[in-house]
């Protein structure tokens, strides 16, 4: 029996042992966490409230502050931005004949709250010169007047007068020196007056025969030779030139002088710069101009009274052609005008050509 409850005793002393004694692997005493433990959260939020709480702070807003602001702009909204007054004011007729400009004005939205019509912007612009000029700014006062009262602008009339003025200021005779006298006696002669030519009429003036070989055209120009092929007319470009006196089609003018049209269908020679086509092993076409001109950038580009289309009769070998050359043509001239839309693109054609270049 002694034996028995001295188990038992002995049992009942392990188990205290087992129950007092803290192993190094468990958790320390109520109220000390240990270091394996994160700490709790000190909020209760949910996940999700944390989640908003974090982006209003990344936005550098609280939760708090934004309400505050959504209810300041709601606040804002009740009453009429300074963007809605700028779009309603693009939309109000103007009836007045003076406009301020202002942040956001077209030549259009004046002209179509104006005149009821966007197209009419040109109108305005001939009632204010300084517009076109670029010298008026925000802020500045443009005149509106009724359309009835806006004159009308004819660029082409303008430009005839300003030639006009040009062809007045000019000397009487030509640069070359004195008029050239002749005799009244010497014979006229009506070269030209019975040729047709295309888009122009021929205007009468005088050609004075002076010998076989030489006639004076309008006091101012001598012209020698033939007509033939074995003797051209020897002509300057002064002489072709002057076909811009009385024929300009753009301008309504479609006058082509005697002296021009004495020259069509007859033989001429003259001398000029010469421009070759590119590429090709052969030229059988070239421009022959007053001025040097390379065709891009060197020299002056050729107007219609100053140049000539050639046809050759004989091909220019590529090893004689250069980028500019000059030399002297011989051909049959046509007085030909080529219009688009009343604008003159060339004028002089020559045919059955032979050329002789200066290398």
């Amino acid at each position: 029996m002694r034996f028995i409850w001295a188990i038992i005793a002995g049992l009942f002393l392990a188990a205290g042992v087992l129950i007092f004694r803290s192993p190094d692997s468990e958790t320390a005493p109520s109220g000390t966490p240990s270091e394996s433990t994160p700490a709790p959260e000190s909020d209760s939020s949910s996940p999700g409230d944390r989640v908003s709480s974090l982006a209003l702070a990344a936005a550098g807003t609280s939760s708090d502050e934004a309400d505050s602001e959504a209810d300041s702009e709601t606040t804002v909204t009740d009453e009429p931005s300074a963007v809605s007054e700028d779009v309603l004011s693009q939309d109000q007729s103007i009836t007045a004949t003076t406009h301020v400009l202002v942040a956001g004005d077209t030549l259009q939205t004046i002209a179509r709250r104006r005149y009821g019509d966007e197209r009419l912007w040109r109108k305005i612009v001939d009632a204010n010169p300084d517009l076109a000029a670029g010298k008026l700014e925000l802020g500045d006062t443009i005149e509106l007047p009724p359309l009835e009262s806006i004159k009308v602008v004819d660029p082409a009339a303008s430009l005839i007068a300003d030639l006009d003025t040009g062809r007045t200021a000019r000397p009487e005779t030509s640069t070359g020196g004195e008029a050239i006298e002749v005799s009244p006696e010497a014979p006229r002669l009506d070269l030209g007056l019975d040729r047709e030519i295309l888009d122009a009429t021929v205007v009468p003036g005088e050609l004075v025969r002076l010998a076989d070989d030489r006639f004076v055209a309008d006091g101012e120009f001598t012209i020698r030779g033939e007509g033939t092929r074995e003797a051209p007319y020897r002509v300057s470009w002064e002489l072709l030139a002057s076909a811009a006196d009385t024929y300009r089609p753009s301008l309504g003018e479609r006058g082509i002088p005697q002296r021009i049209a004495a020259l069509d269908g007859a033989w001429i020679r003259i001398d000029g710069y010469v421009a070759f086509p590119l590429g090709g092993e052969a030229a059988t076409e070239i421009l022959v101009m007053l001025n040097q001109w390379d065709g891009c950038c060197i020299g002056v580009p050729p107007t219609p009274y100053d140049a000539i289309e050639v046809a050759l009769t004989n091909a220019v070998p590529r090893s004689q052609r250069h980028a500019i050359s000059f030399g002297t043509l011989v051909g049959r001239l046509q007085v030909s005008p080529y219009l688009v839309e009343n604008w003159l693109v060339g004028l002089y054609l020559m045919d059955d050509a032979e050329i002789n270049l200066e290398l």
